[in-house]
């Protein structure tokens, strides 16, 4: 049996969140503080036999902040299991869990942190008595955690995801009215469960934690993998090895107490009692060895002993690198799994690891991941490797995006066929993308626009868009539909701006195509594909408030060009040619002021020198001077909803100081402290178009009131 869903209302991170998995290796992805790792608690919370029995005492720290008063509110965590084979649903969920209405094989299990019954009878009887919604608020008031209570429920048929179940079953406190808990349909809430403890030794559920400081976890007598595999194996030990060493020990111990040194010293402790207390009250004293002599204890004398690799000298753990350290302590753990598991009869198994590639090697973290599947056991990972969630399915995938004050959970695979699925795990896995990980993602068609789009956003506005959570994505063709399709109401909730070529001629064409010549049936072709391309794109994302399409009016190279960039070409001249003969005919073309000259000089150039060549060697010319292409400023600004006003502050500085806005002849303007309004000011004084002011506008109507 396998966990297929994972419910969570107004719990830590959740509001309500319903997380989807899989059997075998699931991976949970989510930016820090997103709630990965409260996920995971979630389901030990239900499943882990190891935490303590008052773990289900909830504070009130741990309901929702979006929560405007927690107080009367229900804390919800609700786990479903399917595919039950006769023999577990026999033992175990067929008692407790399963729902015997269906045909199908499928079991819930819940926990409800709710007001006890007395505050809920308290609240039923509010609404009995019709009084005004304000007298509702000296109920509330006086409830603390202590009159909650933690109740495990099974068969479960309630979805308290849903708001309007929710109202019917907690209660409306808009509304004030509330259910009588004496009706209680078990039904719907399920049946409660006194058998918790049993519940959970059914089965396995091993938690392996974020590798903070493994070599003191391995050290610790409690955690270590290491001492929970040597106390199995003290058990294995033949009875004869082991009597065998008990008196090779023992005979030790006396030959060690027995040493002359020994007996010496031993002999000068008694006489410094006898005189400093006497004869009559000095005490007995001898030295002996304790070295263990039982089996258990003397092999947790054992300590590792590594090196890096095969190649490397074995020292003591202290001395190997953290990523050596934390392989071997995941390596360790995932074998005391399997060896337990192998002795341990279950229901099921499940398998908790906490972000296993702290340290370790880019590489070694995909061959690392392959190794996780058990027989009969399920996974589930937390993770921010890009190497792990590429090499995952993307049905076993779950995003969490934070919002404020909660985060949702996104399926990327929802509504996709199998096909697709497949294409964008192959595309993932051969690419290692950070597509998943990003806040906006901007799909581009080739490298041009992957080298360029980056540095021209650093050179204009001084920020990294790694730093505003931007990933730009390298299709490298014009197919970017099944990427794209990733991003839907139903799958990732991220936005993602598609930029590719409209294509349109340069140049002017015959009326009749029969009339073109070579470079022109070529001009022509390319602008047909180009209309067509639109034509399909603008029909699949037009309705998609996620997706958007951003279109060079003819190409990349062309539309830089001439977006007043012409200067930033003539830059990089020297470095595609060696004659200056060739040098001055491209500037005479590039200075013509002729917009065709000008478009079929820069494609030229490209072509000669190969597109992505030429955008690297651009790269290293464009300035602050430089002016971003309309319809890439618009791509980024869709893509970049994250951008805040802090953000803005610090490109509206570094424009005004890098462009030297800041000094005049009364002296130089000190910029700390100054508001985004007095930057703008200052840079619209200089140039009302600059580009900082078309991104300001393109954000929105959340960031219009910033400029003036």
């Amino acid at each position: 049996m396998y966990i297929s869903d994972l419910e969570i209302t107004n719990f830590r991170n959740f509001k309500n969140a319903n997380f989807k998995f899989e059997p075998g290796v699931n991976t949970l992805i989510g930016e820090n503080s997103s709630g990965k790792s409260n996920a995971l608690y979630a389901i030990r919370l239900l499943l882990d036999d190891t935490l303590p029995i008052n773990a289900s005492k909830f504070l009130e720290s741990d309901f929702n902040q979006n929560i405007i008063d927690w107080k009367g509110h229900w804390i919800v965590l609700k786990l479903t299991f399917k595919d039950l084979d006769s023999s577990e649903a026999a033992s175990f969920l067929a008692h407790h869990s399963e729902d015997v209405t269906t045909d199908e094989s499928i079991g819930t299990y819940a926990l409800y942190y709710r007001p006890n019954k007395s505050v809920r009878k308290r609240l039923f009887e509010f609404t009995q008595q019709s009084r005004h919604i304000e007298d509702l608020d000296e109920i509330l008031k006086d409830i603390t955690v202590n009159d909650y209570e933690t109740v495990f429920t099974c068969r479960v048929n309630a979805d308290f995801n849903d708001e309007q179940m929710y109202k019917e079953l907690v209660g409306d406190f808009e509304e004030g009215i509330f259910p009588d808990p004496e009706d209680d349909n078990a039904n719907i809430l399920g049946n409660i469960s006194p058998h918790i403890t049993l519940i959970k030794k059914e089965v396995s559920c091993t938690f392996v934690k974020a590798l903070r400081n493994v070599i003191s976890e391995l050290k610790q007598r409690k955690s270590s993998p290491l001492l929970q595999l040597l106390r199995g194996t003290a058990k294995d030990i033949e009875i004869e090895e082991a009597d065998a060493i008990k008196e090779q020990i023992k005979a030790l111990n006396e030959n060690i107490s027995e040493l002359n040194e020994i007996d010496i010293l031993t002999k000068k402790i008694k006489a410094s009692l006898n005189k400093t207390l006497g004869y009559t009250y000095s005490p007995n004293v001898n030295i002996k060895s304790e070295l263990p002599e039982e089996m258990e204890t003397l092999l947790h004398s054992l300590t590792l002993w590594v090196g890096d690799d095969v190649n490397s000298n074995q020292g003591k753990l202290d001395d190997v690198s953290l990523g050596g350290a934390n392989l071997i302590y995941i390596t360790l753990k995932l074998l005391e799994y399997e060896l337990y598991q192998d002795q341990e009869e279950k229901a099921a198994h499940f398998l908790l690891i906490e972000e296993p590639e702290a340290h370790i090697h880019t590489h070694v973290q995909k061959t690392l991941f392959d190794k996780y599947h058990f027989e009969n056991t399920q996974v589930i990972i937390t993770t921010h490797s890009t190497h792990i969630s590429s090499a995952s399915k993307i049905d076993s995938v779950n995003i969490l995006i934070k919002e404020p004050g909660f985060s949702k959970v996104c399926q990327p695979s929802k509504g996709l066929d199998g096909d697709t699925c497949k294409r964008i795990e192959r595309y993932l896995d051969a690419t290692r993308s950070t597509l998943l990980f990003a806040k906006g993602v901007i799909l581009v068609e080739g490298d041009a626009e992957l080298i360029l789009i980056p540095a021209m956003f650093k050179a204009v506005f001084g920020l990294s868009l790694d730093e505003i959570g931007v990933s730009v994505i390298n299709m490298s063709s014009t197919v970017f539909n099944h990427i794209a399709s990733l991003f839907d109401d139903q799958r990732i909730h991220r936005r993602c701006a598609i930029i590719t070529d409209f294509d349109e001629a340069i140049d002017v064409l015959p009326e009749n195509p029969n009339d073109d010549n070579k470079e022109q049936k070529k001009m022509r072709d390319s602008q047909t594909a180009g209309q067509e391309r639109a034509e399909v794109l603008n029909a699949i994302y037009s309705n998609n408030p996620w997706v958007e399409v951003f279109y060079a009016s003819h190409t990349f190279e062309i539309d830089f060009a001439l977006n007043f960039n012409k200067h930033e070409i003539k830059e990089i001249l020297p470095a595609i040619y060696t004659r200056q003969h060739d040098i001055d005919e491209a500037t005479k073309k590039l200075d013509s002021g002729n917009k065709i000259v000008v478009g079929k000089e820069a494609i030229r150039l490209a072509n000669k020198v190969g597109k992505g060549w030429f955008a690297l060697l651009l790269s290293e010319s464009i300035d602050v001077f430089t002016f971003i292409p309309e319809y890439i400023l618009k791509a980024i600004a869709f893509s970049s909803p994250n951008l805040t006003r802090d953000h803005l502050i610090a490109m509206a500085s570094y424009r005004v100081k890098n462009q030297e806005l800041h000094l005049s002849d009364d002296g130089e303007i000190s910029l700390e402290n100054m508001s985004l309004e007095d930057l703008v000011e200052i840079i619209k004084e200089a140039k009302d178009d600059d580009d900082l002011i078309k991104l300001i506008n393109l954000l929105g109507v959340e960031l219009r009131e910033y400029a003036h």
